[in-house]
């Protein structure tokens, strides 16, 4: 049951992060919560590795929501200050903060 999910998360993940690209950029929230259950889901493999995407669409849902990008280098400068910020929160922050309101229920 729980890969259906993953895997839907995952698909959910892929639509919303083409919608964004094509010019809806409220769908980088939508990608952001997707990202972050499937990397919960994802448990202690792979979830670690993709909860760092999860700041690459927070941090662009943002810059678009205060009207920060307002070229392609805009765009570009933002997508590596995610993923700028998305490695550092894997690398030296503890699983159970990453995955904070999650991590309660396991």
């Amino acid at each position: 049951m729980f890969t259906l999910i993953f895997y839907g998360f995952v698909l959910i993940t892929l639509i919303s992060v083409v919608l964004a690209i094509k010019g809806e950029p409220k769908m980088y929230w939508v990608s952001a919560l997707c990202t972050y259950i499937f990397s919960f889901l994802g448990g202690f493999s792979i979830g670690q590795l993709t909860v760092g995407l999860t700041f690459v669409f927070i941090v662009l849902a943002l810059a678009y929501s205060f009207k920060w990008v307002e070229s392609g280098l805009h765009y570009v400068a933002f997508l590596v200050l995610g993923f700028v910020i998305g490695g550092i929160m894997v690398v030296y922050v503890d699983d159970a903060w990453l995955f904070f309101p999650f991590s309660i229920l396991s």
